[in-house]
């Protein structure tokens, strides 16, 4: 009996490790900072805003479910009233009118982050 019990758990064992966890969906992007002032990079938010940016690109959907093999953009960002805005843009010219391509983000004092995605604009 315990010699069936012992065999019934190593089944249950490699039953359980034997399962498939459901895929993550990753899209690779780079990302290219370019300030468009001193004032715009030495912003004391600049590196929180930088860090949840990146958070949210890699979690959107409409990057992970992109058709391009991976996004690079070149981000540029500047400091407008109180907030730093952002605008990103795919380094290859001819996916200008792709969604993903094309976002802009403004990020406040207190790190709140707002994302926009455009078409072609």
């Amino acid at each position: 009996m315990k010699r069936l019990a012992l065999i019934l758990l190593a089944a249950l064992l490699l039953a359980s490790c034997a399962r498939k966890e459901p895929e993550v969906d990753f899209k690779p992007i780079q990302l290219g900072w370019l300030a468009l002032s001193d004032a715009a990079e030495a912003h004391p938010q600049k590196d929180a805003c930088v860090i949840a940016i990146t958070s949210f690109l890699m979690r959107d959907k409409r990057v992970t479910s992109s058709k391009l093999e991976s996004l690079d953009y070149t981000v540029k960002y500047e400091i407008k009233g109180e907030n730093l805005e952002f605008e990103g843009i795919c380094e290859n010219p001819e996916y200008k009118d792709v969604p993903e391509c094309h976002w802009t983000a403004a990020c406040s004092g207190n790190e709140n982050v707002v994302v926009k995605f455009h078409n072609g604009d």
